[in-house]
């Protein structure tokens, strides 16, 4: 079973230039990695996000999130990867809340995503000896 034992906002930026009234057309990249611990069944998941306008006004939000987890010995990987996401979606979706609401405007609200297990690329595991929540 994954669980999230902690997470933090390495980095948030946010640009808000268009002028009150504007109708923005959002769309969203994400990137999520994982690297495995695998002697000590934990990993570190790196979350980037950002929001951009189609319509290429200046309005921009980029977050970099960084999260601990644990797992299961029986856990597969590709499981590991889509439920540590699930995990940590929500607070990505509370942060970029409030940092847009910190700015005067509505507080912005993503939609739920979720990573299909699927499509999951794992690589060869590479152990580190500290966590990036440090």
């Amino acid at each position: 079973m994954v669980e999230l034992k902690g997470y933090k906002v390495n980095k948030a930026e946010i640009e808000s230039k268009v002028k009150p009234g504007t109708q923005l057309k959002l769309q969203n990249q994400v990137k999520y990695n994982v690297n495995y611990i695998d002697s000590e069944n934990k990993c570190i998941g790196i979350l980037d996000f950002r929001i951009t306008d189609a319509d290429l006004n200046p309005f921009e939000v980029k977050i970099e999130m960084v999260a601990e987890f644990s797992f299961g010995a029986d856990d597969e990987k590709p499981d590991i990867h889509t439920q540590s996401f699930d995990q940590l979606f929500p607070f990505l979706r509370m942060v970029i809340c409030n940092l847009t609401t910190l700015t005067g405007m509505p507080g912005l609200m993503i939609p739920i995503m979720h990573l299909n297990k699927d499509t999951v690329s794992v690589n060869s595991p590479a152990d580190k000896e500290t966590s990036l929540l440090n």
